[in-house]
């Protein structure tokens, strides 16, 4: 039997052992580029919709204010860890 995936050919034997190791290679392959497809796609989106200076770009002030969130949300994230790495 032969099966065509994205133009390449896959030759399948009869032995039910290896048909079922291509397939969950196929589709951890096809898993693993969708995933970073995903990603790709959200991110961009996210830089889309969510950038908190998106209207206010030009202003000074917020742009301290963007600066001043993403300092104390880095700051609270390494606290976090720290602190988890403490407990451990």
């Amino acid at each position: 039997m032969k099966a065509v995936l994205r133009s390449l050919p896959v030759d399948y034997s009869g032995n039910v052992l290896e048909r079922h190791q291509k397939a969950a290679v196929e589709f951890l392959s096809w898993a693993d580029h969708h995933a970073h497809e995903q990603r790709l796609s959200q991110s961009s989106q996210a830089q889309l919709e969510g950038h908190p200076d998106l209207l206010d770009s030009n202003s000074a002030q917020a742009q301290q204010r963007v600066w001043a969130n993403r300092h104390a949300h880095q700051k609270h994230l390494h606290d976090s860890a720290m602190a988890h790495l403490r407990h451990s």
